[in-house]
């Protein structure tokens, strides 16, 4: 009798069993699911302070550069009024790019342009602004972006205490306008506007290109990154006088130390002009 009634009793033990597994695997869920979400709250709140720190250092980094650029090109005696930084093989890091035109802008160089022989820094230009809106610069800086500048308008500087002008440039930018540029006074040759072959003269030519250009002046200066020195097709009339120097060190490892050095060779460089 006591058999058949424990054997009634062993359903009801089983579902209780059942159940009490159940209610300690709830527990465990919800005591696992309380501290992922406490070890969360902690990552994302070390994220956030990590990245303000990282900000804050990082705008305070780049015033020290710009500080020290400047104490170190006091005493050059000449600056280039246009520098151009070229692109070989490597990918394009925008960020990196942008350091340029600070750089550039505590050294007092007045032009700044990126050339790439693919194109890609021509099709991204918008990339390079926005870095370069992120850098500390005064109310009294301005940065003038000549793809946004109407044809044939020139740059001014407006009462700003510091300016440069950049410019993204391609080989569309190169032979091809060199190639336009002269069968447009072919055909003003032609019309009568250019009187006489004799009248073509490379004075003629250079005013042409330098309309094409808002007049900004011709390279003085072009580094690049790298071992291995190439024109890669860049502006072939506007380089005739430029020197091209290494910066000795990669994109990404690129400082200020590297830029200055460039500059003080720059200084040390002999133009002949054609002598």
């Amino acid at each position: 009798m006591s058999t058949e009634v424990d054997l009634l009793k062993l359903p009801a033990l089983l579902v209780l069993l059942l159940v009490h597994s159940l209610y300690e695997l709830f527990l465990r869920l919800l005591l696992g699911f309380s501290w992922a979400r406490r070890k969360l709250g902690t990552v994302q709140r070390r994220l956030v302070l990590h990245n303000e720190t990282e900000a804050e250092y990082s705008t305070q980094q780049m015033r020290f550069e710009d500080d020290v650029i400047q104490y170190d090109v006091r005493g050059l005696d000449k600056i280039p009024s246009h520098l151009v930084v070229m692109l070989g093989p490597e990918q394009p890091d925008y960020k990196q790019l942008a350091r340029f035109i600070s750089w550039s802008m505590a050294a007092g160089v007045g032009h700044v342009s990126f050339y790439d022989h693919r194109g890609f820094l021509k099709r991204n230009a918008y990339l390079i602004k926005n870095f370069a809106k992120r850098q500390p610069f005064a109310k009294t800086d301005q940065i003038v972006w000549t793809h946004q500048l109407k044809k044939g308008t020139v740059p001014l500087r407006n009462g700003y205490h510091r300016l440069v002008v950049v410019s993204c440039f391609s080989p569309e930018d190169g032979k091809r306008s060199v190639v336009q540029t002269a069968r447009a006074i072919s055909d003003q040759l032609t019309t009568g506007s250019v009187a006489s072959p004799s009248d073509i003269t490379a004075e003629l030519v250079d005013q042409r290109l330098q309309d094409q250009f808002h007049h900004i002046p011709d390279p003085e200066l072009a580094v690049y990154f790298g071992s291995v020195c190439s024109t890669y097709g860049m502006l072939p009339w506007q380089i005739r006088l430029t020197e091209f120097l290494p910066l000795g060190a990669r994109m990404q490892d690129v400082k200020p130390s590297h830029f200055v050095s460039c500059l003080y060779r720059f200084a040390k460089c002999e133009q002949r002009f054609g002598k």
